[in-house]
C-alpha cells in the first residue's frame, strides 16, 4: 500500500537537478494516480506517477508548465497516454454513483479505471487481497460502469464512474476534485499498489463473477457431452498470414481496375469458415460435442448445431450468461487478448492462438487456476496464429481425451514416495480408464 492521506509517501527525482522532489499533495484525475511535486532547487512543478498499476513499473514525470513527459524507462504508450490526456484535460461532470456499504474511516482506494478492458479487470482482481489480508482497512473500489457487476462482496464502498473505455485515459479535473473531497474526510487513506498481473494465489474468480469454474474432478464424467467454446473477436482474427497477403494483393489489383473488395468482411468470413471446419472435425471425433461461439459480434452465419452466443453490446446479464458457458466448457479456444481473461478463469482448459507480434505478452491474458505444475502445462496450450485447422483439432482432441491418462502418470498422489500406491490399485484404475476410452 501507499500512504495517500494525510501524508503522501512517494519518491521522485527532478530530471534537471537530480534532487528529490518535494511532495505538495496527490491528484487522481482518472486512471492516473499522481503525486503533486515541486523541485526545491529549480522550482519546476511536476505530476509524478505513484507506484500503482503500470505506474509501479513505468513511473513518469510530467512538467505542469510545458506538458513534457519524462520517461526514463522508455515506454512510449504509457508516456503518450499521460501527455495526451494532460494536453486535452477536461473539467466536466461524469456520472458518479457512490455506494457506501459500511462506514469508511481507514480507507484503501483501489483505482480500476483504464482504457483497456483487460487492464481494468486485472486491477480489480487485487481487491481480494485487501478483503482477506487487510480486514482492518475499509476497501474503496473505483470502477468503470461496465465492471461494477464483478466487484466482490465485502468492499466498504464502490465508486462507479460512467467512463467508457474509449475515454479511459481521460484527465478530468472534476473527477479529481470529487475523489479529493471524499478522501479528505477520512481519518486515513491508502492507495492500493494494484499489480497489473496479480498472482493466481491471491484471487479466486468466483469471488468476482459468483460463478464457480469448471469442476476438474468431473472432467471424465462430463465427456458424455464434450463442451468447447470458441471466443470470437473481429479485430484480431484467426487467419493465416498467407491468406491475408493474398487478400491484400487482390485488393491492390482490383483497386487499379477501379473496383474493390471488402477486406474485413472477407477475413471475418474466412474465420467463420475455419471455425466451422474445426467444429466439424471435432464432431467426427466426439458425436455428442457441444460447440459454441461466444464474444463480441453480430450472431449469424453458423450452422444450427453450433450455438451462437455472440452479442454486439454486452451487459451484465449477457456477461453472466457467457461466464456460465465458460464454466461449463472443457476447453475454450481463442486468439490472444483480453477477451480470454474471463474464459480462461472459468474453463477447464485453454487453447490460445498467438499472433506473431504478441509473443512478448504471452500469459498476460490468462487467469490460471492453481494446479500441479505439470497439469497446468497440459491444460493451457499456446499455439501460433498460423496453426492449421488439422493441428488445432488434434491438440483439442488430445486435451479432451488424454487428461485422465496424464494424471495417472503425473498427479502428485501417484508420484508420492511417502505413499506408493498398490500396483493392483494403479493397474485397476488404468485399465478402467482405457476401457472408458475404448467404449467412448
Amino acid at each position: 500500500m501507499i500512504r495517500l492521506y494525510p501524508i503522501l509517501d512517494v519518491d521522485h527525482t527532478c530530471p534537471y537537478c537530480q534532487v528529490s522532489l518535494e511532495v505538495k499533495g496527490w491528484y487522481i484525475p482518472g486512471m492516473r494516480n499522481l503525486a503533486d511535486l515541486e523541485c526545491p532547487k529549480c522550482g519546476r512543478e511536476f505530476y509524478g506517477d505513484l507506484p500503482s498499476g503500470h505506474g509501479l513499473h513505468y513511473p513518469m514525470l510530467l512538467e505542469k508548465a510545458t506538458g513534457v513527459v519524462h520517461d526514463r524507462i522508455g515506454v512510449p504508450w504509457f508516456a503518450n497516454w499521460l501527455r495526451e490526456s494532460y494536453a486535452e484535460r477536461r473539467n466536466e461532470p461524469l456520472g458518479l454513483e457512490v455506494e457506501e456499504k459500511k462506514p469508511v474511516q481507514r480507507g484503501v482506494l483501489l483505482n480500476c479505471l483504464d482504457t483497456l478492458y483487460g487492464h481494468c479487470l486485472l486491477k480489480l482482481l487485487n481487491a481480494q487481497c485487501y478483503l482477506d489480508q487487510k480486514p482492518d482497512l475499509d476497501l474503496i473500489v473505483m470502477v468503470p460502469h461496465f465492471l461494477r457487476w464483478l466487484v466482490p462482496d465485502g468492499a466498504a464502498a464502490v465508486w462507479t464512474v460512467d467512463l467508457p473505455l474509449s475515454r479511459g485515459t481521460e484527465w478530468n479535473d472534476w473527477l479529481a476534485q470529487q475523489i479529493h473531497r471524499r478522501v479528505e474526510v477520512l481519518d486515513k487513506c491508502y492507495l492500493s499498489v494494484v499489480f497489473s498481473h496479480p498472482h493466481p494465489d491471491d484471487f479466486q474468480i468466483e469471488r468476482f463473477s459468483r460463478i464457480k469454474p469448471f469442476p476438474l474432478d468431473e472432467w471424465e464424467e462430463r465427456l458424455e457431452a464434450p463442451t468447447i467454446t470458441f471466443i470470437w473477436r473481429e479485430d484480431r482474427l484467426w487467419n493465416t498470414t498467407l491468406f491475408s497477403r493474398a487478400l491484400r494483393r487482390a485488393q491492390v489489383y482490383l483497386n487499379r481496375l477501379g473496383g474493390g473488395i471488402d477486406h474485413s468482411s472477407l477475413l471475418i468470413h474466412e474465420q467463420t469458415r475455419k471455425i466451422v471446419k474445426l467444429a466439424e472435425k471435432l464432431k467426427k471425433q466426439f458425436p455428442t460435442l457441444d460447440f459454441a461461439v461466444a464474444g463480441l459480434g453480430e450472431p449469424g452465419g453458423f450452422p444450427s448445431w453450433i450455438t451462437d452466443l455472440r452479442v454486439a453490446r454486452p451487459d451484465e446479464t449477457t456477461e453472466r450468461i457467457l461466464c456460465k458457458r465458460y464454466a461449463r466448457s472443457h476447453i475454450v479456444i481463442g486468439v490472444h487478448g483480453s477477451n480470454m481473461l474471463l474464459p480462461s478463469a472459468h474453463a477447464g482448459a485453454v487453447v490460445e492462438l498467438m499472433p506473431k507480434g504478441r509473443w512478448g505478452n504471452v500469459i498476460q491474458d490468462m487467469l490460471l487456476q492453481k494446479d500441479d505444475q505439470r497439469e497446468t502445462l497440459f491444460r493451457y496450450r499456446i499455439l501460433p496464429m498460423a496453426t492449421s485447422i488439422d493441428t488445432l483439432s488434434n491438440v483439442v482432441t488430445s486435451v479432451l481425451s488424454d487428461r485422465a491418462g496424464m494424471l495417472l502418470h503425473m498427479q502428485r498422489k501417484w508420484c508420492d514416495h511417502g505413499s506408493i500406491p498398490e500396483i493392483c490399485t494403479w493397474s485397476d484404475i488404468h485399465t478402467e480408464f482405457r476401457e472408458r476410452q475404448r467404449d467412448g
